[in-house]
């Protein structure tokens, strides 16, 4: 009985649990970054307005992503999800490898700022920036840890959740997501993170020989602890 009940567990998605997924996910946040960018391009918001984010910012998001990921779960149970199909193994080295994971991506952010800066003074978005999520270290501290995890579920976990033949439109559609609720940082930083950074982990993830989610969730963390580059640290 056992057998017959691990059996008809499933490690893939269909086109219509991704969706689900992401408006449960990403349906509040792609709405309010929109919006938050709307008014960036109308001058009535400025980008260090929109990076200033209290430590009851962070506990709030943090709770709406509780619960998020809570319905995500449940829903995956309901549609007998086999969870053991995701590899999550704390170690030492899986840390590690998080670190250098992140400082690549750090350096090609870097070498990306510095391309599209000269667009700044001609686009309607505003620049470039690597930020640290407001003054007060403990709630980012715990925002970022959790915001690792829960964004990397999701587009490690679940967008590649699915038959290899169907990657072709999964892996955009989560670029194009992971676009679609960073605007509110400006369009240059949205499609940074989103494209080059998406793009940096899917294949760096692909390569993997074991698909260990914990490196990219370590530096997906310290991307939101430290911002998305270290030039501006050197020279600073």
């Amino acid at each position: 009985m056992l057998l017959e009940q691990n059996a008809s567990k499933r490690a893939t998605l269909a086109w219509y649990d991704i969706l689900i997924l992401t408006v449960i996910f990403w349906g509040v946040g792609i709405v309010s970054s929109t919006h938050a960018y709307i008014e960036l391009a109308r001058g009535t918001a400025t980008i260090d307005e929109n990076l200033v984010f209290s430590a009851a910012d962070n506990y709030i998001m943090l709770a709406q992503q509780a619960v998020c990921l809570a319905a995500a779960g449940i829903y995956l149970w309901f549609r007998r999800f086999d969870f053991k199909s995701w590899n999550i193994r704390f170690s030492p080295k899986a840390v590690g490898v998080g670190c250098l994971i992140f400082l690549g991506g750090a350096v090609m952010m870097d070498a990306y700022s510095i391309i599209v800066w000269p667009l700044e003074e001609i686009a309607p978005f505003p620049h470039i920036i690597g930020a640290i999520f407001g003054n007060e270290l403990v709630s980012t501290v715990i925002y970022a840890v959790f915001n690792g995890v829960y964004e990397e579920i999701y587009f490690l976990g679940i967008c590649l959740a699915v038959k290899p033949e169907h990657r072709k439109w999964a892996v955009p559609f989560s670029l194009l997501v992971r676009v679609s609720f960073h605007t509110y940082q400006g369009m240059f930083s949205a499609l940074g993170i989103g494209v080059l950074f998406g793009l940096y982990f899917y294949l760096l993830y692909r390569r993997s020989k074991d698909k260990n989610l914990v490196p990219f969730f370590v530096a997906h963390m310290w991307g939101d602890i430290l911002g998305v580059g270290i030039l501006h640290y050197l020279v600073g």
